[in-house]
């Protein structure tokens, strides 16, 4: 997915055959999904979709805990059965994203500081963040397409197969990108989604 005058700004930490898939998702993120679930009056239907072996970890999970995979997965597919649109799924995303500022977002500022920063400082960071998301396998690369054009390229991570967590995930990085800029877009790339990757277009003013 990338092109002749791509620059490879953060490159994958290990080959990509190495990188296998990630086993463990931080619960902030889907703690901070379920609230957006929850003030839109969704929280029945949600169960309902959900599988019932996971209820009682859902209702009882709290932030700043690694749970696995096979949760998130099922979160997200319930998450996709509530019928949001793509507009709806990525206003989500930004909610979750402006909502994990006081953790993963607001780790960033502290780590790229405040003075003279754009979105590429903190897209240095990048493979930092993804590993306070995601455990066990996995990895992203950024390349450098313009002054303020990236492509962000997730592998190994099997919540990508769902559209939901794909819109939700662009929404994700408005809000962090929004955090160093005046205005950040973000989506994924026509025809990049498998069962495991994904790649992200960000531009900003």
């Amino acid at each position: 997915m990338s092109g002749p005058t791509d620059d490879v700004f953060v490159a994958f930490p290990a080959p990509i055959e190495r990188l296998g898939t990630a086993t463990l998702v931080r619960s902030t993120l889907l703690v901070s999904s379920l609230q957006s679930v929850r003030k839109r009056n969704l929280s029945e239907t949600y169960l309902r979709l959900l599988p019932g072996e996971h209820h009682a970890v859902v209702q009882s999970m709290i932030a700043g805990q690694w749970v696995p995979m096979k949760l998130a997965e099922a979160h997200y597919e319930a998450c996709e059965g509530l019928g949001f649109s793509a507009t709806a799924a990525h206003e989500i995303g930004r909610e979750v994203g402006d909502r994990i500022q006081g953790t993963f977002l607001a780790a960033m500022v502290r780590m790229v500081g405040t003075v003279g920063v754009t979105p590429w400082t903190a897209l240095s960071h990048a493979q930092r963040l993804f590993e306070r998301v995601l455990r066990g396998g996995g990895g992203l690369s950024v390349l450098k397409r313009g002054p303020k054009d990236a492509r962000v390229h997730f592998v190994g991570v099997p919540l990508c197969r769902l559209p939901y967590f794909r819109f939700a995930l662009a929404g994700v990085f408005e809000a962090a990108a929004d955090l160093f800029c005046i205005k950040s877009y973000a989506k994924e790339v026509a025809g990049s989604a498998t069962e495991t990757a994904i790649v992200f277009q960000i531009s900003w003013a």
